[in-house]
């Protein structure tokens, strides 16, 4: 069995936890790391046993230097973009951690380089491979909750959980704050039980309500810089979706509050909620509620094995990347809206009307 060689950009966190999972799979070998701090590319390359000689601080010197099947960009969200392209215009397959991009235009350039190089372009959101969302989509898409007219999604929200790098609240860095951390998750989340209905219009709000306070920063919660601090930490917005449903999505990282809610969709024969996973209904006369029993599975170890089939296969990608490109100009809406102050259209480019996804 040929082995699929994987590089890696960015060795923080998440990088980490790719290549532990990277590194369960006998199939894969990590050839390569870069990142800009070599003192911590060259601790991933130690830990993770990938050759000295392939360890940089430039990722296009790695991508021209190591021959790799596939990459994982773990850079900060406004890195992502760069990366991937470079990546994909010399034919290498693309594993990106959430969000996308940080604009839609980016993600949008990313998607039609997949397509032109014929390589898979998958976003890291390994909610898709939780049991949960799936069961939740296999109930919307069966028709028994009826016509879906309101749903909320959200993470639920931390009382005091402002990441503390300045990847994460720098604009320069991370390109947004919470939407854009957290709110991508609770949006593709919802989206996808949905089955992915077009989107119209949004109105929504954001704050930096608590990031900027010194005396916000507690004991029992995570550090930050509050001085660094330029992104949002709340969002809330309506979306309007055609077909006459309409989404609230609301995040934050920090709040005098412990949640923001659950989420839930609510039918004309039926509602669900999410944690845990259960249908309401009436039946034989009676109000009903369904709890469903689902399978252990960890959806993150499950991300990472179909994209390396997916590499293996030649595509096509495990999730569609122009969900992602679409959920990105929403999200793009929602920064406009709440710099505006009122609703505005859901813009999406004519390449996006079209449904299947290539390769």
């Amino acid at each position: 069995m040929k082995r699929v060689r994987v590089g890696v950009v960015g060795a923080g966190g998440i990088a980490n936890v790719h290549a532990r999972y990277l590194r369960e799979m006998p199939e894969v070998e990590i050839v390569a790391v870069a990142d800009v701090v070599e003192e911590r590319a060259r601790a991933f390359a130690e830990k993770w046993w990938v050759p000295r000689d392939n360890v940089f601080t430039n990722y296009i010197e790695m991508l021209e230097s190591v021959e790799m099947d596939a990459v994982c960009i773990c850079t900060p969200h406004a890195v992502h973009y760069g990366p991937s392209i470079e990546a994909l215009r010399r034919g290498i397959h693309v594993l990106v951690e959430k969000p996308m991009a940080s604009s839609g235009r980016e993600a949008l350039e990313m998607w039609e380089a997949s397509r032109r190089a014929g390589r898979v372009l998958m976003v890291g959101y390994q909610t898709r491979f939780a049991p949960e969302l799936r069961a939740a989509r296999r109930i919307v898409s069966s028709g028994a909750l009826g016509r879906v007219y309101y749903c909320e999604t959200t993470l639920g929200g931390r009382r005091r959980g402002i990441p503390g790098t300045p990847t994460f609240v720098t604009r320069r860095l991370a390109g947004g704050g919470v939407l854009l951390d957290l709110g991508c998750y609770a949006l593709d989340n919802a989206l996808y039980v949905l089955g992915f209905p077009r989107p119209v219009s949004v109105s929504a709000v954001t704050e930096a309500a608590i990031g900027p306070q010194e005396t916000a920063v507690v004991e029992g919660g995570w550090p930050w810089n509050p001085r660094e601090f330029e992104v949002e930490d709340f969002v809330a917005a309506l979306i309007r979706l055609e077909g006459g449903c309409t989404m609230l999505l609301k995040e934050s990282w920090a709040m005098h509050a412990e949640t923001l809610g659950t989420t839930f969709f609510l039918g004309t024969r039926g509602g669900m909620r999410l944690q845990p996973l259960e249908v309401y209904r009436d039946e034989w006369g009676y109000m009903t509620t369904t709890t469903i029993k689902l399978p252990e599975v960890d959806p993150f170890r499950e991300k990472m094995r179909a994209f390396i089939e997916a590499v293996r296969r030649g595509g096509p990608s495990p999730i569609d990347p122009r969900e992602a490109v679409v959920e990105q100009f929403i999200m793009d809406a929602i920064y406009e809206s709440a710099r505006r102050g009122r609703e505005v259209e859901v813009r999406l480019p004519p390449e996006l009307e079209q449904s299947s996804q290539e390769p």
